[in-house]
């Protein structure tokens, strides 16, 4: 079967929160200013998943759900076929999304005071997650190679994990901005720092049904059982799939005590209630998106090369391959801007509107986080628009 990524769906007026932000933002008059900044797709989603839905809504009661034995039957098969990771039904909780689950595993294993490592420049809820938890944030950074890849600095990473104040780290796997697929030999280098040092693992691992050719995703949990008592590995096929808006995902808690103090931190705040029609989206989508997602990949290959081939011949731009996930990192410190002048540059000049690279923290400024997961004709309008932008300043 094929699948249509090429068509592009008008999202302005449908509540989207990506398009809104453009209006909120820069005020009326800015209809042209073409969205690439948070991270869902402008693609519909796959149409075996919107028949579930349609027929839930056609069939069902909205009352009070539980999950289903099918439910955690697609969900095991999908792990074990994906990422030859063989969980158990009774390891997971599911929440309304990865970051409600995020906050309420650092509430069950941190106190306010507590530190808690990141790897700037990350995904800004983290830091959102830190503080609003009365957390130290310790920023494990990582460093950008003359090969423009990005490593883990693990020699700071033993100074900071063996404070012990540090009692968690927040792992992005795979890291969202800057694209890398963390390999098995890095995790386990990262899990034998903080097993040593009793630093519970925290592992956002949304993004890891998404890897490019050369690269292969490792689940935390797969390196073995000592890594997998130590952490909490959360997971969606929302960004997969394409589904963030119906709130579903899954929380790997393999370590009873760990699952035991998440349950207590979630009764303390009355549960995370997970979406009706998000339990159906979301297995329908592991029972059968696969194809949908193997084209999907192509597509996003098709766009990551088209914006590798953008920034090796513009002058002041450069790509951060990314290994995985479907954003790219896009530096743009060659144009000698500071941080607000390349927002308003970009918004105003070249009429995109990104998420800007000073959002992820220290070492994001100067960058670009682009969307790829878009049809390929409007990721060329958007590096037309900034070419033209650059050629003209």
């Amino acid at each position: 079967m094929s699948y249509d990524f090429q068509s592009v769906v008008e999202r302005r007026g449908t509540m989207s929160a990506k398009w809104h932000m453009i209006a909120e933002d820069m005020g009326p008059g800015n209809e042209d200013v073409i969205a690439m900044s948070v991270a869902d797709m402008e693609f519909k989603p796959a149409p075996e998943i919107v028949r579930a839905l349609v027929n839930a809504a056609q069939h069902d009661v909205f009352g009070y759900d539980y999950v289903t034995d099918d439910y955690f039957a697609a969900l095991e098969f999908w792990m074990h076929r994906h990422h030859q990771f063989d969980i158990d039904a009774s390891w997971v909780r599911l929440s309304n999304g990865v970051m409600p689950a995020v906050n309420s595993a650092l509430r069950a294993v941190t106190r306010p005071g507590d530190k808690v490592i990141i790897q700037g420049p990350v995904y800004y809820p983290f830091t959102f997650a830190a503080e609003r938890n009365g957390l130290t944030i310790e920023n494990n950074a990582l460093v950008l190679g003359d090969d423009g890849r990005y490593r883990m600095d693990f020699a700071d990473l033993e100074h900071k994990a063996a404070d012990p104040r540090c009692t968690a780290i927040m792992l992005c796997n795979p890291h969202n901005p800057v694209g890398r697929v963390w390999t098995a030999d890095e995790l386990r280098q990262l899990g034998d720092i903080c097993i040593a040092h009793d630093v519970t693992i925290l592992a956002d691992e949304i993004h890891a049904d998404f890897a490019y050719t050369g690269h292969e995703v490792t689940m935390f949990g797969t390196l073995g059982e000592q890594y997998a008592e130590h952490c909490f590995e959360f997971t969606a096929p929302t960004k997969t799939f394409n589904l963030a808006g119906l709130a579903c995902s899954n929380a790997i808690i393999r370590n009873p005590q760990l699952r035991k103090r998440f349950d207590i931190a979630v009764e303390n705040i009355a549960g995370l209630t997970v979406s009706h029609f998000g339990l159906i989206a979301c297995q329908a989508a592991y029972e059968h998106g696969e194809a949908w997602l193997n084209e999907l990949m192509s597509v996003l290959d098709t766009n990551r090369a088209l914006l590798r081939d953008f920034a090796s011949t513009t002058p002041g731009l450069a790509l951060i391959e990314p290994e995985g996930t479907y954003l790219a990192w896009l530096d743009c410190r060659g144009l000698g801007m500071t941080a607000d002048e390349l927002r308003d540059f970009m918004r105003n000049k070249g009429r995109v509107y990104f998420d800007e690279g000073a959002l992820f923290g220290r070492g994001g400024e100067g960058f670009e986080r682009v969307n790829l997961a878009c049809p390929t004709v409007l990721l060329q309008q958007v590096v037309e628009r900034v070419g033209t932008a650059i050629a003209e300043r």
